[in-house]
């Protein structure tokens, strides 16, 4: 078990790509912190996985302080965080005509700005436990596709931050 008593973060984990993620690290070892927005599903995988396993925290993590509250329930649950797994994401179609300015700064804050607030919140922990983040990024961040226009800007800007962390 890769994972036994290791204590992970997994942002958009209620469903999908993240929810895969979370599964397997529990299936791994690891503890997990459930984060979403749909809070019904993420009761039915805590439920799962088993509350020694995994605690769900629901919250958009583009909400003021909310990369804090995620981090403070990994550490008030397991007392202590491993690593950071920045899955949450909005995956939505739009190209120049369609893309204003609110819709490309939401995506920027939920897929760039707010992963990065939380690695930031995260740092100390991380840093204490020689810790690791793993940003889920996208092959539109380097070639971008005509329809996905604000989703290829953001992913772009979370891969700069990617490539960035290597200096920590």
């Amino acid at each position: 078990m890769r994972l036994q008593n290791k204590v992970i973060i997994v942002t958009g984990s209620t469903t999908g790509i993240g929810k895969a993620i979370a599964i397997r690290c529990v299936a791994e070892g690891a503890k997990v912190v459930i984060n979403g927005l749909e809070e019904s599903w993420g009761r039915e995988l805590v439920n799962e996985l088993g509350d020694k396993n995994a605690v769900l925290h629901i919250e958009d993590i583009s909400m003021e302080g909310a990369p804090q509250r995620l981090v403070d329930t990994a550490i008030k649950n397991f007392g202590k965080l491993d690593a950071l797994v920045n899955n949450a994401a909005i995956v939505a179609s739009s190209n120049i005509q369609t893309t204003d300015e609110l819709f490309l700064r939401r995506l920027l804050e939920v897929n760039t700005i707010a992963p990065f607030i939380l690695i930031k919140a995260a740092l100390p922990w991380l840093i204490k436990q020689k810790g690791s983040v793993l940003n889920i990024g996208s092959v539109n961040a380097y070639s971008g596709e005509p329809n996905l226009l604000a989703y290829s800007i953001s992913k772009g800007g979370l891969m700069t931050l990617t490539r960035n962390l290597g200096d920590t």
